[in-house]
């Protein structure tokens, strides 16, 4: 028995049916050989041996009475692995957007949270669908956000990937799974009591390191030529920042890892910049083409790990994050990638400061369950500047294919979860040499999603041209400079 985190809470109450709090992946899988079938009853017997891997596979989530203090998670003593895994044929004619369509059917549904709040689907039928081998599959893994964040989610990943098609040797549990029967409410209102005697000693922990971290990177501000990041609730409104609605939308964009780094090494800055600043670009053509560009630049929200290595393998929420101006105020692509650059080097130390996940320890269970509930109901985000515009998480993956029961991955998107005002959510993940991009929004916001996830390469493009040219310039000074120098 494990109460949730504060910050596990808080997804369970910003919950309702327009937005429901879980997170998820579409997979593409295709056997190396290509005779190879999908069989269900074989992935059901493989699920079978892993559950005892990882715990939120069989636990369920049970609330406090009155909402008295936070909610605990249990071993389910009613687990059945068939209400968790399903199976479903696509219809003909299959397509890529038949199948995007049908996943969103599984995805915008709140979960039952009776039961442990995972499901993988698994989509067969997609042989007529262009570019993808004899066999393939789809699987549509999703999991509440109160259970996991990006990296607790790729350990439980980890529990069922294997490095080859040759299936891994699983041991069976040192002990057979004994679960308990559910507590009482007096045994939940009892373990919440407890809990609220050790509050007032975390309390003043969390104030004193959030004391310690605020005064070190005050120091760091004023030391550094660095900008300061953007405050919350001063970025720019827009369509995007409206209440989003139950009809989730999905596009992505496959792009070369390769093509990244080659901007990267050129430039100097990471990774994460170079994605940063094409999705900027991607959100100023967008909105331009709109007429809805704001003077102002965009704000990003990406959340950043604060997982430590003693706290691999346990799940739940870590996280911190950073507030990143996109520089979509900048017409010339280069200037734009030079000015995220320059905004993420700020940003970072301001990340540092306390945790999210330790701020909201702070706020009192049933005062915060009230709050969330009220703001949503009311509809206040229509009432202030949006806290920012648009989250863009980076999920590093592994450099090399990954397989599960035999079968490779083929490709792997990252399906995000919508706020109250925030409706738009862009995940990238790296896997095997791709940069998979996937944007989350809703048929109120972005009805054209795809047609934006088009403009993210488009972005790509125009940097890449416009680094050309900046290195053109720059080789024709140089050698103009040398030509001079000879003379003199």
């Amino acid at each position: 028995m494990q109460q949730l985190s504060a910050l596990d809470t808080w997804f369970l109450h910003l919950e309702n049916n327009r937005m429901p709090m879980h997170v998820g992946s579409l997979f593409i899988f295709a056997p190396d050989a290509p005779e190879k079938a999908f069989d269900f009853d074989e992935f059901k017997s493989f699920m079978q041996q892993r559950l005892h891997l990882s715990p939120v596979f069989r636990r369920r989530m049970v609330e406090v009475p009155l909402n008295l203090g936070r909610p605990f998670w249990v071993e389910d003593p009613f687990f059945n692995l068939d209400n968790h895994m399903l199976h479903v044929a696509l219809p003909k004619p299959a397509s890529i957007r038949a199948l995007v369509n049908l996943a969103s059917q599984f995805y915008n549904p709140t979960m039952d949270r009776t039961r442990p709040m995972w499901k993988m689907v698994f989509i067969t039928g997609l042989d007529d669908i262009e570019g993808l081998p004899p066999n393939a599959f789809a699987a549509l893994m999703i999991a509440h956000h109160a259970n996991i964040d990006g990296m607790s989610g790729a350990e439980i990943m980890a529990t069922i990937l294997d490095f080859s098609s040759q299936v891994s040797s699983i041991a069976p549990p040192k002990e057979a799974w004994n679960p308990k029967p559910l507590p009482s409410y007096r045994e939940l209102i009892g373990k919440s009591y407890t809990g609220t005697t050790e509050a007032p000693g975390k309390i003043f922990n969390i104030l004193k390191s959030t004391a310690t971290n605020a005064l070190e990177v005050a120091w760091e501000s004023i030391n550094s030529s660095l900008p300061t990041p953007p405050m919350v609730m001063t970025a720019p409104k827009t369509i995007l920042n409206k209440p989003v609605t139950p009809d989730k939308t999905f596009g992505a964009v496959d792009i070369p890892l390769k093509e990244i780094k080659k901007i990267k090494d050129a430039v100097g800055c990471k990774v994460n910049d170079v994605v940063l600043a094409i999705c900027g670009a991607a959100l100023r053509k967008y909105l331009l083409e709109k007429e809805e560009l704001p003077e102002k630049p965009l704000v990003a929200m990406a959340p950043i790990s604060v997982r430590s290595e003693a706290e691999n393998g346990t799940m739940g929420n870590r996280i911190s994050g950073m507030l990143v101006a996109l520089g979509t105020d900048i017409e010339d692509p280069y200037e734009r990638l030079l000015k995220v650059y320059e905004n993420t080097q700020g940003a970072k130390n301001f990340s540092k400061a306390t945790p999210v996940d330790q701020i909201v320890e702070l706020i009192p269970t049933e005062v915060g369950a009230m709050a969330t509930r009220f703001y949503t109901q009311m509809g206040l985000s229509n009432l202030h500047r949006p806290f920012f515009n648009v989250i863009i998480t980076n999920v590093p993956g592994p450099p090399i294919p990954l397989y599960m029961n035999g079968f490779r991955i083929l490709n792997q998107y990252g399906l995000g979860v919508l706020f109250e005002g925030i409706g738009l959510m862009i995940v990238v993940f790296s896997y095997a040499g791709t940069l998979s991009i996937c944007a989350t929004s809703c048929g109120s916001i972005m009805p054209d999603i795809g047609h934006f996830a088009k403009m993210i390469r488009e972005g790509l493009h125009e940097l890449e041209a416009r680094l050309e040219e900046v290195q053109r310039e720059e080789t024709f000074f140089k050698k103009l400079e040398e030509k001079h120098a000879a003379k003199g």
